[in-house]
């Protein structure tokens, strides 16, 4: 037993010498490739780039309805056309075409009232026919924008007639906003370069080659609404427009 335990000692000893030198040498290994990593990580800056450009709805929408009230179905149809004729002068006095009118839909239905009397000393009540009620529906469709706004107002002058006019809010679009996108790619490429110049010159550095580009949705506000969402915005209750876009952009430092 004594002599066993000579033995394992130094046994010992240079089994922990050797693990100290594996491990010095694979932390030396590491810190000169974590060196070498870090000296080719290449210097970026990621700048946002922002263009807008003012521009007038080209095209406009404008819903409205009217409706009447008969005893026969015959006599509604009758009043409905009478109506429908003071409407079309209305419009033509307001500059719009019967082209411009579209997704005319016409509907009627047939309206009860409730009727009570006294059965046997209780009060019974039940439905009787009151009337047949008709409705006309439409759609303006004009790029006469300026028209249409005002026409939101003016239609209402046909209840001094007698007439039941309903008259939703207009709604003004870019027939092609396509041909805008290119325009503001552009523009917002271009403020981004100069961001990224700035941002480079603050850091003594100059801007490099071009690492990345992601251009962002498109927003189209109304002037002076700095409204956003991440899936864009489209507002359709002003005549002029702002677009505006947001490319972001990463370039190399050098």
């Amino acid at each position: 037993m004594p002599s066993s335990s000579r033995v394992s000692v130094p046994v010992l000893l240079l089994c922990t010498i050797i693990a100290s030198v594996a491990i010095a040498v694979s932390a030396w290994t590491i810190s000169r490739f974590m060196l070498r990593v870090e000296k080719n990580t290449e210097k970026t800056v990621t700048v946002k780039g922002v263009a807008e450009k003012e521009i007038q709805s080209d095209i406009g929408a404008l819903s409205c309805s009217f409706a009447v009230k008969a005893q026969q179905i015959a006599d509604g149809y009758a009043e409905l056309n009478r109506v429908n004729a003071l409407f079309q002068k209305k419009l033509a006095e307001l500059g719009f075409e019967p082209g411009e009118e579209s997704d005319v839909s016409i509907s009627y239905e047939r309206v009860t009232k409730t009727v009570k009397t006294q059965e046997n000393g209780k009060e019974v009540a039940r439905e009787e026919f009151s009337h047949y009620e008709f409705q006309r529906s439409c759609r303006i469709l004009s790029g006469k924008v300026q028209q249409l706004a005002e026409a939101s107002v003016k239609l209402y002058e046909l209840t001094a007639q007698g007439i039941v006019i309903s008259v939703g809010t207009p709604q003004f679009f870019i027939s092609d906003p396509e041909k805008y996108k290119l325009e503001l790619v552009d523009a917002a490429s271009v403020s981004a370069y100069q961001r990224g110049e700035s941002v480079a010159a603050s850091c003594h550095a100059k801007i490099g080659k071009l690492l990345t580009a992601r251009q962002g949705v498109i927003q189209i506000t109304r002037p002076a609404d700095n409204q956003s969402s991440d899936y864009g915005v489209y507002d359709t209750s002003s005549i002029p427009k702002i677009m505006r876009m947001v490319v972001t952009v990463t370039f190399a430092l050098k």
